[in-house]
């Protein structure tokens, strides 16, 4: 592995592009060796309660993640993949001033990359590191989910470097004071983000009355994808 700039390949892109292409191009060499094996990550589970203004007692709990990391598919020194786990559970007790007219369980992650590079560059080694990170998010038939609950099968959006993206994998009313989601192997896929890609997973609760709305969410600990 390189540890230094030097070398007739990184040399090359040094005398091209300058010490911060050299540096990034490391990076990025160094990253196809060390993404060359899986790993799974057992995540803490979180727990939130709140009391409302009509007395109900709301909690939410995200319990159950885990991430199975695994060299990307394509083979791109640019791109991340994983399959994750995680359950939601949404819970009123108590006895409110009010009746529950609506509620709703949600799970899902927020995903950034750590490297800008908005304006594209093209370190010469056969690919380019585009303007966008592209994620896409893919249900597999491992997942499980409750009745009337939903998990997309298939979510894309785009993620500009430096900025945080919030994709829901499902959302569930509440027909009872208990309801849950649980989704089980799900893929993650990040394109073109010339850095590390940091995940952090949420479940968040909501129920309305007549006179008051209330949400309370728990978050997961940031892991790197």
């Amino acid at each position: 592995m390189f540890t230094e700039c030097g070398g007739d390949l990184v040399g090359t892109i040094r005398s091209t592009f300058g010490g911060a292409a050299c540096a990034l191009a490391t990076m990025l060499l160094a990253g196809v060796w060390v993404a060359g094996s899986a790993g799974a990550d057992a995540i803490a589970d979180k727990y939130r309660q709140t009391v409302t203004d009509d007395g109900w007692t709301l909690a939410v709990t995200k319990t159950g993640e885990a991430l199975d990391r695994w060299p990307a598919l394509s083979s791109s020194p640019v791109s991340r993949e994983g399959f994750v786990s995680l359950k939601a559970v949404a819970e009123v007790t108590g006895t409110g001033g009010q009746p529950i007219t609506a509620g709703t369980v949600t799970l899902g992650y927020q995903i950034g990359c750590a490297v800008d590079v908005s304006n594209g560059v093209t370190l010469g080694l056969g690919f380019s590191i585009g303007p966008n990170a592209s994620v896409t998010i893919s249900q597999f038939p491992g997942v499980t989910i409750g009745g009337q609950a939903s998990v997309n099968p298939n979510i894309s959006t785009t993620l500009k470097p430096g900025a945080i993206a919030t994709i829901a994998f499902g959302s569930k009313p509440l027909a009872a004071s208990r309801g849950s989601i649980t989704a089980e192997q799900v893929e993650i896929k990040v394109d073109a983000c010339a850095g590390p890609v940091t995940i952090r997973s949420f479940a968040t609760a909501a129920i309305s009355t007549p006179t008051a709305d209330n949400t309370i969410s728990v978050y997961g600990d940031p892991i790197w994808l």
